[in-house]
């Protein structure tokens, strides 16, 4: 049997290998939460209010890796990353993004709506969370390229230095090929293009959202931008959808409606309302029949979606788990290393003369043992390197704040 040829071409196969395969990685992070202490001290404590946003980061980061592995495999195949016609295929890939797009607009809109906001503790944060392990990530991309360069540099030693540099740069000023390999970003599997809109939010969006909280309404800030995503997704459609830029402004500015939402008391009571719940788990079936997500409808299905997350939906209880609230904990990791433990895993099946030996059911049990390592990789890497960053951030911040509220008069 054709496992990947035929989960590639159905919705129904991609869905349902999708559930098998998070639903290991679940048990195993189960496992790894009751064997574990650092485990366990490093954990998100589950009484936070958003519990359910930190279970629904593992599972979008899964759904990625999810989506990269089959895109992956045809890729090794064929020499072209594409998309396919399989809608879930599909939207394991671009929803997926568009909720982790839509949890930073949440979070940080709550942030500077705040009346005091601390910018340089902010930012200083941010730095601390984004940039060590994926410095890491380009380090060891880097090095793999001129591995599979013959060691040898086939650009000046100053191009190869501005590349590293843009790179390291989280691609804002551009995302070139390595040492002259052309499509070195699969071997992240190119997750890295969500980081620089990130920062371009972080940078731009957080200062408007700022000014905008100061001079209207809680109210009315709801209205403003619930108006400004109706513009935005209407001259989309009218350009025949949205892609890129506007797409991923249009998924901001969700999550920085779904923050005043939450902020409205009526609001509140209706995205955490049962029925709501369920209306918005049902309406995900309507993503399972399009193929993208830049259009309007599928950008009202996300956001209904992501309304209910943030009232607490949280799937029959499994997002408030242990396990799942971990894999939360650890989705950055997840988001940056998967790429790497695909491409190796398909790059040495290839060299082994193995890769058509992983379209049969070998696959099925392929997919997990990559996702248990990257389940692993990024345990260790939020244990020994994010998590203390983190703290030496926060500890930054402190100072920081210290420092700039000593001079002030009492």
């Amino acid at each position: 049997m054709k496992i990947i040829s035929d989960v590639y071409a159905s919705s129904l196969y991609m869905f349902l290998l999708f559930v098998f395969f998070y639903a290991i990685m679940v048990m195993s992070s189960n496992i790894l939460c009751r064997a574990s202490k650092s485990v366990r001290l490093a954990s998100t404590q589950s009484g936070n209010r958003y519990v359910s946003l930190d279970g629904l980061r593992g599972l979008l980061a899964f759904g990625v890796m999810a989506h990269h592995s089959i895109v992956g495999f045809v890729y090794f195949n064929t020499g072209t990353w594409q998309w396919s016609e399989n809608p879930v295929l599909n939207q394991l890939g671009q929803s997926t993004v568009a909720l982790f797009f839509m949890i930073t607009g949440f979070l940080f809109t709550e942030k500077c709506s705040a009346p005091t906001v601390r910018w340089q503790a902010l930012y200083i944060s941010r730095v601390a969370r984004l940039t060590p392990l994926y410095a890491v990530v380009v380090v060891v991309v880097f090095a793999a390229v001129f591995a599979l360069s013959g060691f040898q540099l086939h650009v000046p030693p100053s191009e190869f230095l501005m590349e590293f540099g843009q790179w390291l740069a989280f691609v804002c000023f551009g995302r070139p090929g390595i040492n002259g390999m052309e499509n070195s970003w699969t071997l992240i599997a190119g997750v890295n293009w969500s980081l620089r809109f990130e920062w371009i939010f972080y940078v731009v969006g957080l200062p408007l959202i700022f000014l905008t909280s100061r001079v209207l309404s809680r109210n009315r800030l709801l209205v403003f931008y619930f108006i400004s995503l109706i513009g935005l997704v209407a001259f989309g459609q009218l350009r025949g959808g949205l892609h890129g830029g506007p797409l991923c402004l249009a998924h901001f500015l969700c999550g920085i409606i779904a923050a005043f939402t939450y902020e409205n008391h009526t609001g509140r009571l209706l995205i955490s309302s049962r029925p709501f719940h369920i209306a918005a788990a049902l309406s995900l079936v309507i993503l399972g029949f399009m193929t993208d997500s830049g259009n309007a409808i599928a950008i009202a299905v996300t956001l209904f979606f992501f309304l209910a997350a943030v009232g607490g939906l949280s799937i029959f209880g499994l997002l408030k788990t242990r396990a799942a609230i971990w894999m939360g904990d650890i989705s950055y990791g997840i988001y940056l290393i998967h790429g790497l433990v695909l491409w190796s895993t398909f790059y040495m099946s290839k060299k082994l003369g193995l890769l058509n030996s992983l379209d049969t059911l070998a696959f099925v049990i392929v997919l997990p043992l990559m996702g248990l390592f990257v389940l692993a990789l990024a345990s260790l890497s939020y244990i020994f390197l994010e998590k203390p960053t983190i703290e030496f951030g926060r500890s930054l911040a402190s100072d920081s704040l210290r420092k700039t509220t000593a001079g002030q008069p009492i």
